[in-house]
C-alpha cells in the first residue's frame, strides 16, 4: 500500500475532480511551483497511482445508449482471461471493463448508438467465448452518477457530482462538427493532452481548438476531466452494491445518501436487475459493514443488497 504526504494529496484531489489543470494552476492552489508539482505528478504516475486522465463526457447528448453486459464463465487460466479482456477492448470497443468476484466473472459497459447494435456484439463476444461461456446478463442504464474519491482526501460528505440521464434524443450533427468529435476521440485517450498536440494532430489552429474545446464544456457535453485512482494502491477495494427495496417510496432518500456518503464513487438506475446500485470504495470488509449497517438502520424497506467486489481492467469514454 502507498502512503501519499500532504501535497501529494493536495494534488490528487484536484486532479480527481479537474484532471486536465494546468500545472501553474496547480500550484497556486497548493502553495507550491510547477516544477514541483510537475514531479510529484510523475511520481504517483510512476507508481501506478495514478493511471490516466479522461473526460467525462455525456454521452446522451453524443447519441448514445450505456448498455452493460455480465458474463458468467467457466474457469479461465491467466492467458486466457487476458485473451478476453483484450478481445474485450480491441474487437468489442467496449469503453469500460472490470473483473468481478461474484455472481459473474467479467463484466462491460459499451455505449451504442441504437440497442439494436448489442444482438450482434453478442454473437461476437458467443463466438469467441464457445463453451467458456455459462450465461450472461444484459442491462440498460437510464441514469448514472460519478462522484469524487472524497474519502481519500478526509472530506466527510461529497458536495458534487456528474450526472448522466437522457431526456428529450438529442441529435449530434457529425457531419457539421466532425472536428468537435475528433477532439473529444484524442481527448478519451488523454485528457491532459495539450491544444498545441491536438492542433498539430488534427491539423487545426490552436484557437480554434480552444474556441471548441471551450463550446463543448458550454454545452455539456464535456462534464468535466478525472485522473483515474488506483484506489488498491491506497489500500482500497471497490464494492458493487444491488439494493432491492420492498416498495420505491425511499429510493429518493437512498439518492441523497449516495450523493453525500464520501465513500459513494457511482450510482446506477437500470432496467434490468435491482432498484437501485450503488459502487463504493472501503478500506476492507470491515468498513464495508459498517456502511452495510448503516444503510439498512437508515432504510427499513431495503429487503436485500448483494454486492461483490470488482476491479476495473479499462475505463473510458467514447472508445475505438
Amino acid at each position: 500500500m502507498n502512503k501519499l504526504d500532504k501535497m501529494d494529496q493536495k494534488i490528487l484531489q484536484l486532479l480527481d475532480w479537474h484532471g486536465r489543470m494546468p500545472l501553474n494552476q496547480i500550484a497556486k492552489k497548493i502553495g507550491s511551483n510547477k516544477d514541483v508539482v510537475a514531479y510529484r505528478i510523475k511520481k504517483m504516475e510512476q507508481a501506478d497511482i495514478i493511471t490516466r486522465y479522461f473526460p467525462v463526457l455525456d454521452m446522451s447528448k453524443l447519441g448514445y445508449h450505456t448498455s452493460r453486459i455480465y458474463f458468467d464463465l467457466e474457469e479461465m487460466n491467466q492467458s486466457e482471461e487476458n485473451s478476453f479482456v483484450q478481445f474485450l477492448d480491441e474487437k468489442i470497443n467496449a469503453g469500460v471493463i472490470f473483473r468481478m468476484d461474484y455472481p459473474y466473472r467479467h463484466g462491460i459497459i459499451i455505449w451504442t448508438k441504437s440497442i439494436y447494435e448489442i444482438e450482434p456484439l453478442l454473437l461476437q463476444i458467443k463466438r469467441h467465448l464457445g463453451k467458456h461461456l455459462l450465461r450472461y446478463n444484459y442491462t440498460l442504464f437510464c441514469t448514472y452518477k460519478m462522484y469524487p474519491k472524497d474519502y481519500l482526501f478526509g472530506k466527510k460528505h461529497h458536495d458534487t457530482s456528474y450526472l448522466n440521464k437522457p431526456n428529450e434524443k438529442q441529435e449530434y450533427n457529425q457531419d457539421y462538427e466532425q472536428e468537435e468529435y475528433d477532439i473529444l476521440k484524442l481527448l478519451a485517450d488523454d485528457a491532459r493532452i495539450s491544444t498545441v498536440e491536438l492542433s498539430r494532430i488534427l491539423n487545426i489552429p490552436q484557437t480554434t481548438i480552444s474556441h471548441k474545446l471551450k463550446k463543448l464544456e458550454q454545452e455539456k457535453i464535456i462534464l468535466g476531466y478525472r485522473a483515474q485512482i488506483n484506489y488498491a494502491k491506497l489500500g482500497y477495494t471497490n464494492y458493487f452494491l444491488e439494493i432491492y427495496l420492498e416498495e420505491n417510496t425511499e429510493l429518493k432518500q437512498i439518492e441523497s445518501w449516495t450523493n453525500t456518503h464520501p465513500h459513494t464513487v457511482w450510482l446506477q438506475k437500470v432496467i434490468g436487475t435491482c432498484d437501485i446500485e450503488i459502487e463504493v470504495e472501503v478500506n476492507g470488509r470491515q468498513q464495508l459493514e459498517q456502511l452495510l449497517q448503516e444503510l439498512r438502520r437508515r432504510f427499513p424497506s431495503i429487503r436485500k443488497i448483494i454486492f461483490f467486489s470488482q476491479e476495473y481492467k479499462k475505463m473510458t469514454f467514447l472508445p475505438g
